[in-house]
Parts: structure tokens; sequence; C-alpha cells
């Protein structure tokens, strides 16, 4: 920030303060509930979206009692990953004598640069996201990019917290919250824009994150070295399977992104025939196509008429998603349902409340649970084949 005064924040877990403190003790901290100590990075995005608007409104106040409009309160926080370390600009390099081929040149530049660019942006205040695309090896050997996009933005983004005050981070997440997160924004009519004259670069940490977390069985019978794969992370109901001590929504997750083959099997390689998620984006894998729709009234979603989906997955439904809701979309014969619940009774009304069978089959050997013991509360989640 080449010295100039910023408050900057440094988001820890409970856990992980005593070793923080000990190496920048004179350094603000805001130190998540214990309770967050096993979350994943969509708790503490949520978290510090909920605190800076709170505090968005109490500077509004404190203002307004001054003679200051609320409207003129700088609505915008920067939200990085503590792995970025550099940032570059990207201009068109001319062409030569020698060469027809018009690159990009790129030097390497401040925060404060790239911020103090983003902030010049007419009209900033209707934008809801800004961002900078993330460095790769190639961005020097191909033609430029326009200079910007509407595009997924990720580990550096500028964020609106007074216009996605509706909008929120899904804090039970691990992993692809921010994916999440862009497609809740858009389908909200709400303005997201990349800057493609400057990039991020980030540094690759060996500890911490998601390799903090040690999948093992909750009792040790014996000091097995044998690895637990993926798809050990949930089986039948009721049955004698290893139980892990671990986050039930992480087992989810994980699985998820290995188990394609089996839940999603016509979208294997076909992208004409994507899987339909309403109301939440879970990565499950890089063979499948997925469409995003959003069940909120008036939301801006993807024309999908024509279109004949290979699977369903509805993930923790609220009340906005209903039966008739669903019917608008058709799907291949022999398409996949994949329902997710936090127990088996809400699976169960689930099923009867958007009226599935009517349009599924289902059979009971198809019912799981994340690998949880019970006191840590699985999520379950029930399969079925298009009629």
């Amino acid at each position: 920030m080449e010295g100039i005064n910023h408050l900057h924040l440094l988001v820890v877990k409970e856990y992980e303060m005593p070793l923080y403190r000990k190496y920048w003790p004179n350094h603000i901290m805001l130190v998540l509930p214990g309770m967050f100590n096993n979350a994943g990075v969509g708790a503490a995005r949520f978290l510090i979206k909920e605190l800076s608007y709170h505090n968005l409104e109490l500077e509004r106040n404190r203002l307004e009692e001054l003679g200051v409009k609320r409207q003129c309160v700088w609505p915008f926080i920067v939200v990085m990953d503590d792995s970025c370390v550099l940032w570059n600009s990207h201009g068109v390099q001319e062409q030569s004598s020698e060469s027809t081929d018009q690159g990009s040149t790129s030097k390497n530049v401040s925060l404060k640069t790239v911020l103090q660019h983003v902030e010049a942006t007419p009209k900033i205040v209707h934008y809801a996201i800004l961002g900078i695309q993330k460095w790769n090896s190639r961005m020097n050997s191909r033609p430029p990019k326009t200079p910007f996009s509407r595009c997924h933005i990720h580990d550096f983004i500028m964020l609106n917290i007074d216009l996605t005050q509706n909008v929120q981070y899904d804090l039970n997440r691990y992993f692809c919250e921010d994916v999440d997160f862009n497609l809740r924004t858009n389908s909200s009519g709400l303005l997201i824009c990349c800057f493609n004259n400057f990039s991020l670069m980030k540094k690759h940490i060996q500890v911490g994150g998601q390799k903090d977390f040690d999948i093992k069985p909750k009792i040790m019978i014996s000091e097995s070295l044998t690895p637990i794969m993926p798809l050990q992370y949930v089986c039948a109901p009721d049955s004698e399977h290893t139980l892990l001590a671990a986050p039930a929504q992480f087992l989810l997750e994980k699985f998820l992104q290995h188990a394609t083959y089996k839940l999603f099997p016509k979208a294997i390689h076909n992208f004409r025939n994507p899987v339909l998620a309403v109301d939440c984006y879970l990565n499950i894998g890089p063979q499948v196509a997925l469409c995003y729709v959003s069940s909120r009234p008036h939301s801006v979603n993807v024309n999908c008429e024509g279109v004949l989906f290979s699977g369903l997955l509805l993930y923790l439904c609220d009340s906005f998603v209903g039966a008739d809701f669903l019917k608008k979309f058709k799907f291949l014969k022999g398409a996949t349902l994949c329902v997710i619940c936090q127990d088996r009774s809400s699976l169960r009304q689930t099923i009867v409340r958007l009226e599935l069978e009517d349009e599924w089959q289902f059979r009971l050997r198809d019912e799981f649970q994340t690998a949880n013991s019970s006191e840590d509360k699985p999520l379950y989640f029930l399969t079925g084949r298009h009629i």
C-alpha cells in the first residue's frame, strides 16, 4: 500500500490466534468465535460481510448526525485471501516490424495502484462486485483481452456491502463458496466487473485451509495407515460403516467432487445436457456441465427453453422451491436426481412437497448419509431416476 494509511483486518480462527499474535503482536485481528474452529472459508466470508454491513450502518448513523448524507459513506470493502502476494498491470505491446503478433506487456504494481484504478470507476456504487483476474503463464503470449468482462471473481474482490445486503455467502461451505456467491449475486440482477488489465499472483502455501482436515475414523480400533477415500465419506443410513471424525458438510462436498460417475452418469462429458442446480452451486467435478438457476421471485436466470437436463441437484431446498417451479424444466429419460437434506424426516417431506414421485423413481437402497455419527449431525441424500 506504499505506506499510506489504511485499515487492514486479519481474520483468523480462535485456535490460530496465539500463533498469529506471537508473530504480529501489533496487528488488528478479527477472531472468529470458537464454534467456527472447524468451519470452512464460507463461514469466515459470511461473518466478514455481516460485520462490515453492521459497521456501515453504524457509520452512516454517526455521520448523519453530523449532516453527512447516508449515501456518501463508502460502501466497499476489499476481501482477499492471505496467499495474495503480487499485483501486475498489463498493457498492449506495440507491433514491431519483425513481428505481427500483438501480445501484452506486464509490470509489477502495488496494491494501492490497483485499488486507486478500480475506485476511479465512474458510478462505482452501481457495481456489486469488482475484481481482477488471476495471473497465469499464458497471459503475456496471447492477445490481450477486452479491458472488462462480466465473469466469476475470486481470491481478491472489492465488495459493495450495501448492494449485496440481501445476498449472503453460505456459511456452511468449505469449497467454491465464491462461485456460489457470484452466481447468487448475478441472479439477483447485480453487476459484476472484472478488470482484465490487472492480474493477481498467489503464493502456494503448504499448510492451512482445507489441508488441515485429516479425515480419520471417529473410533480408532488400530493404528491403520490405510487412507480413507472420498467415496467412503458417505454410507447407507444405520449401516456398520466406519464413522469419521469430520464435519458432515466437508464430507459431503468432498464426496460430490469425486462421485460424478455414480451420481450423474448421463452428464459425463455431455455438455449439451447439463445438470440443473437450484439455488446453490456445488462442485460435482470437471467432467460435467452444471446450469445454475435461482428460485427467487424476479431472479435473472439463463433461458432453459429447449434444454434437456441430464440431472437435478437439490441442496437444502427452502420454501421458494416448489413443485410448479421444477415442472418448468425438462429432463432426459434416465436422468438422475440428488436431493440433499439435514435429516431423514426433511428428506421425505421434501420429496412429498415437491411432488417428485410423479416424475422420479426412488429405491430405498439409494438413500445415503455422510459418514458421521448421529451426534455429529450427518447430512442425508436420496438419489432417483427420471421415468
